[in-house]
């Protein structure tokens, strides 16, 4: 049957030549693993010693499977309005694409968890990495916006698939002692994603009716496909998970989670209350929940224990979690909104890219030297003041504000972006390992739909946000700029005079002096709604903060009165 893998480094010790090496792991195996190796829990590779190359190239592995996994959809999401214009959509369409990846990416956490357990690793690798190959071949032929919405809810289970992937690899490439920093480093690496899909130049992606961007994604995926094949993960203990009313449940969970964040997602830009379905989506999902929550609830063994779940402690994980990962649309939404409005593109805004995924990194690195189970709260409560400071930074921009203005308050919300993940998985992680990792499906369905919620509902806010301010904005200058006011007049005959060397009747003239106004006075009512949106998502921070801080307070107050009596 092979060796086994603790012993793959050690030298037999009554013969010269060391014993012959296995180059990768048969997961159909069966290994006994001694007392400090075995896996945490079922579906959960093994810990056996490793050689320092090996461990090398584990974390290599790692960083191209976590990468791989999110790089798709950070692409699409970098490129929304481009891509946009070539697959000759609306943005109420296109705005499918993402959505699309959230809503799989989250709910099919809990099932892949099981599926792990019952069937091991290696199937759970081949089976998703292979299905994304394929759906991404065939829309390299056939286009369209359902294929492009077909390829992007496959990127999202398999992008579920391989964070985990990325973790596992992580793990396997430190020492126990270090496997705090490993989860860190295993979870924060895909978030380095969108940085990077803004640096690639989107001339490359937009060939051939943005085929460019889909062969990108089929080139890793086949490329992470290779690599897991040879760089194999050692085997892990199955069990038996899946149950018939599983599938019962699942689809009331699926079902629900899927009209919640179509509603969620499209919502902003079809608008709440001029679409009917929306409206019913939201109110159909209600039930669906509810029915799901009945049966989890009266079941010995949940697909997602609810009970479990309703705890005090999960409660504020959740609602910390959707809170931190709302706050980053202050960036992906409003930032680069904003400099997308003053006609720049992602090519024209490198520096600013590069140095926020520069924060990112050391974000992710500050993360995995400081973490210990004492200091999770206080990382999290770090990230938000970080936020708090850096979008309270911005809402000093102006109509002349261009990217080397922001090159202090990105890279710091940056920063924060990669600073609380890593901390509210291990908080979280910690009750599942202390009660035997029974309960591991349910955290990870609470941790990934917080995750996808929370940026469903971030965009959402900032979009619907942002369009009533400016409203409001627009509404305010435009009644400030009567045309018989003097500055108003002044400013009219100035922008009016600019089209005299091409215009020669003084009537049009004057109507393209007007239609320039107008475009001001819209351009200053964008930029003042910004400024609103960047003051309310700090406050939203700080709130965050000083919530936080509450809790601590009180959980120390408790514990040392404990003491005392």
């Amino acid at each position: 049957m092979g060796i086994a893998p603790w012993k793959l480094t050690q030298r037999n010790a009554g013969h010269d030549k060391a014993p012959p090496k296995q180059h990768f792991y048969q997961d159909d195996e069966h290994f006994d693993y001694p007392e400090g190796q075995r896996p945490a829990f079922p579906g959960a590779p093994g810990f056996p010693s490793h050689p320092t190359g090996r461990r090398i190239v584990y974390a290599a592995t790692s960083v191209l499977v976590g990468i791989t996994g999110a790089l798709g959809n950070s692409v699409v999401a970098a490129n929304l309005p481009f891509l946009q214009g070539s697959l000759g959509l609306d943005i109420s369409e296109v705005a499918w694409l993402p959505a699309a990846y959230l809503v799989t990416n989250a709910v099919t956490g809990c099932v892949l968890v099981k599926y792990r357990q019952e069937f091991g690793i290696r199937s759970f690798c081949m089976i998703f990495l292979t299905l994304q190959a394929v759906l991404i071949t065939s829309h390299l032929f056939v286009h369209g916006l359902a294929g492009a919405i077909v390829v992007r809810a496959a990127s999202g289970i398999s992008a579920s698939a391989l964070t985990t992937l990325g973790v596992f690899y992580m793990l396997q490439a430190f020492t126990a002692e270090h496997r705090l920093r490993a989860v860190c480093l295993g979870l924060g690496i895909p978030q380095l994603s969108l940085p990077i899909a803004w640096l690639i130049p989107k001339d490359l992606l937009a060939l051939g009716s943005w085929s460019g961007l889909y062969l990108l994604e089929l080139g890793l995926s086949l490329a992470v496909l290779g690599i897991v094949s040879i760089v194999r993960l050692p085997p892990s203990v199955k069990s038996k998970t899946f149950e018939p009313l599983d599938l019962v449940s699942f689809a009331l969970y699926a079902t629900g989670f899927i009209m919640f964040g179509s509603a969620m997602g499209l919502g902003s830009y079809l608008w709440w209350t001029n679409v009917s379905w929306i409206g019913w989506f939201f109110a159909a999902c209600l039930p669906c929940f509810t029915v799901f929550v009945w049966i989890e609830g009266r079941r010995k063994r949940p697909l997602i224990d609810v009970k479990w779940l309703s705890a005090g402690a999960f409660i504020r994980l959740a609602i910390f979690a959707v809170l931190c990962r709302f706050l980053q649309s202050e960036q992906t939404i409003g930032v680069m909104t904003m400099l997308r409005d003053f006609g720049l593109t992602n090519d024209d805004i490198r520096p600013l890219t590069c140095a926020i995924l520069l924060g990112s990194a050391l974000g992710l690195a500050a993360a995995a030297l400081t973490i210990s189970p004492s200091r999770l709260p206080y990382m999290v409560l770090a990230s938000l003041l970080l936020v708090a400071a850096g979008a309270y930074i911005d809402t000093g921009v102006s109509v002349f504000t261009r990217a080397p203005e922001l090159l202090f308050s990105q890279p710091l919300i940056a920063f924060a972006g990669t600073l609380f993940i890593g901390p509210l998985f291990i908080f979280g992680l910690g009750k599942v390992l202390a009660e035997g990792g029974t309960r591991l499906t349910s955290f990870i369905a609470l941790f990934n739909a917080t995750q996808s919620v929370g940026t469903l509902t971030g965009n959402a806010f900032t979009q619907t946000y942002l369009y009533h301010a400016q409203q409001y904005h627009l509404r305010a200058f435009a009644g400030q700029a009567e045309r018989s006011a003097p500055e108003v007049a002044a400013l009219l005959g100035t922008l009016s005079a600019r089209y005299a060397p091409v215009i020669a009747d003084p009537t049009l003239r004057s109507a393209e002096g007007v239609a320039a106004l107008t475009q001001q006075i819209s351009l200053y009512a964008r930029v003042a709604g910004y400024i609103d949106v960047f003051t309310a998502i700090s406050i939203a921070a700080t709130a965050g903060a000083a919530s936080l801080l509450a809790v601590l307070s009180v959980n120390s107050l408790r514990q040392y009165w404990s003491k005392l009596s």
